[in-house]
C-alpha cells in the first residue's frame, strides 16, 4: 500500500514539474450574455472531430440543461424538424428565418470546433532542446434569437500548449534519466474540451437566469 502511494506521489510530482501549461485566449469581445429565463432552445449537432463528439455533446447538454431544464432539446432528439445537416456560423437573416420556420424554436445554439495543430502526444519522451511545436484547438459558440433573426451571443476561444527551443545558455549536458526527460502536453482534444468549458463559464456569468 505504501509503495502504491509513493508511486502515485512520484507520478504527480513528475506531471507537476514536466507539464507544459496551456493558455486560453478569448478572441471575441463579447460583453453580454443571454436571457435563459424564457423560450424554447434547440442545440444543434456539434461540428467537431468524430472522436470528440460524444464528450463535447455531453458537456453541452449538461450545461444547457442546468440553465434551461426541459426547455432545451438536442436536435437529434426532436422529430419533424426541417433543417439542413450543417448550419454555417454567422448566418444571415434569411437563414435564421428558415431556421425559425423549420424548427418552431425560439433560440438556436450552434457550436463549431477545430483542431488547428497537433504536434505532440499527451506524453513525450526524450525531446531535444531544439524541438519546437504546439497543440492548438479552437471553439466557437453562437446563439441565435430566431424570433428577432439575429445573433445574441458569439464567443471564440483558442487553447494552446507549446514547446519552444530551450537550449541552456551554459551548454550543460542534458540528463539521460527517464524522469528528467518526460514532458506532458494537453492534447488538441483536451484543449477543445477545456476551451468549450471556458466559453460556458463566460456565458454563465454574463447571462440572466
Amino acid at each position: 500500500m505504501k509503495k502504491t502511494k509513493l508511486l502515485a506521489v512520484l507520478l504527480l510530482f513528475i506531471i507537476f514539474f514536466s507539464c507544459n501549461t496551456p493558455s486560453y485566449m478569448f478572441l471575441t469581445p463579447q460583453r453580454t450574455g443571454v436571457d435563459f429565463a424564457s423560450g424554447k432552445w434547440l442545440l444543434n449537432e456539434i461540428d467537431c472531430p468524430k472522436n470528440s463528439k460524444d464528450q463535447l455533446t455531453a458537456e453541452s447538454i449538461k450545461f444547457f440543461k442546468k440553465n434551461l431544464g426541459e426547455r432545451v432539446s438536442y436536435i437529434h432528439d426532436v422529430n419533424g424538424l426541417l433543417v439542413p445537416r450543417k448550419i454555417p456560423l454567422n448566418p444571415n437573416k434569411t437563414k435564421l428565418k428558415e431556421l425559425k420556420e423549420g424548427t418552431g424554436f425560439d433560440f438556436f445554439i450552434n457550436i463549431s470546433t477545430k483542431k488547428n495543430k497537433s504536434d505532440f502526444s499527451s506524453i513525450e519522451l526524450y525531446q531535444s532542446e531544439s524541438e519546437t511545436g504546439r497543440n492548438e484547438a479552437s471553439v466557437i459558440l453562437e446563439i441565435y434569437d430566431l424570433n428577432l433573426q439575429q445573433i445574441i451571443y458569439s464567443q471564440n476561444v483558442v487553447g494552446i500548449t507549446r514547446k519552444e527551443a530551450s537550449e541552456s545558455m551554459w551548454q550543460t549536458e542534458k540528463s539521460d534519466k527517464l524522469i528528467d526527460n518526460i514532458a506532458f502536453y494537453k492534447s488538441a482534444n483536451k484543449l477543445m474540451t477545456k476551451s468549450l468549458k471556458k466559453i460556458f463559464h463566460d456565458l454563465d456569468k454574463r447571462s440572466v437566469k
